[in-house]
């Protein structure tokens, strides 16, 4: 109340001979406290930078995917949401496979206004779709010390109607030795100006074959998990290494397309 007598007053003495009704004066005052109390949730709003990896598979590096805001945001949201991640193994079934994955996974409230900015930022990157894409409720994934996810697809090779087409593995902590995404089949590029995003030297490859991406905190590895005519690419087969060290956070935002059929089926 203190606050909005003073900007009463305020408005009155920058306008003192104005025609400006109570009501209106009101509500000048009332949005003036609504934006002191309000996140702008334009704040932190990142300017990202894209570069394309791969045109075949798409396969995007985008640098400032998220802000230290949002990071930092999506973080205490799910701090007290981990539970031990899970495995698909089809039909809805979902089992703890330690020799296949050791994580903690904590889903997020979609409806967070953050989050809904987000999961929006990543639809629009992808282009027009269609009504038929949609972004799936995001996840967030903390590997400590030894954790990780083995070699696997994000597409589902059981279905025949609906999948999940694409996959934005985003990294919110890479205070870490190890942890990398890795892509076997992918190969390593010529251009030096790559070694600020992959590892290069023979260290940072650790004996892995193909890329391995740096988790590297605020930054996304976008890619299309099917060939355009709707089978999978075999070349986006990938893992989160081992963390040897440290810890690291990462989010997945993975896009469902209902309209997307087996190729066979399709035809």
């Amino acid at each position: 109340m203190a606050i909005a007598g003073a900007m009463l007053a305020l408005v009155g003495h920058l306008l003192p001979d104005a025609n400006i009704s109570t009501s209106a004066v009101g509500q000048i005052v009332r949005n003036g406290v609504a934006s002191i109390f309000t996140p702008d949730l334009d704040v932190g709003t990142p300017q990202y930078q894209v570069q394309i990896f791969s045109r075949d598979p798409l396969i995007v590096f985008i640098r400032d995917f998220l802000s230290s805001y949002e990071i930092e945001h999506l973080l205490r949201l799910s701090e007290d949401r981990y539970q031990p991640s899970k495995v698909y193994r089809g039909y809805d079934e979902s089992v703890i496979d330690t020799k296949m994955r050791m994580s903690e996974s904590a889903p997020i409230n979609r409806k967070d206004p953050v989050v809904r900015r987000i999961s929006k930022r990543a639809l629009e990157f992808q282009g027009w779709r269609g009504n038929s894409s949609f972004v799936e409720p995001l996840t967030v994934l903390r590997y400590n010390v030894n954790g990780f996810y083995n070699y696997h697809f994000d597409w589902d090779e059981s279905l025949t109607e609906g999948n999940r087409v694409t996959t934005f593995m985003v990294y919110l902590v890479g205070d870490c030795v190890g942890g990398g995404t890795n892509f076997p089949f992918l190969p390593q590029p010529d251009d030096a100006r790559w070694c600020d995003v992959i590892e290069c030297d023979e260290e940072g490859r650790d004996g892995y074959q193909g890329v391995t991406f740096k988790p590297i905190a605020g930054s996304a590895v976008y890619w299309e998990n099917f060939h355009p005519n709707g089978s999978g690419h075999t070349k986006v087969y990938h893992a989160g290494l081992p963390v040897k060290s440290g810890v690291k956070v990462g989010l997945n935002i993975w896009s469902w397309d209902s309209s997307w059929k087996r190729p066979e089926i399709a035809a």
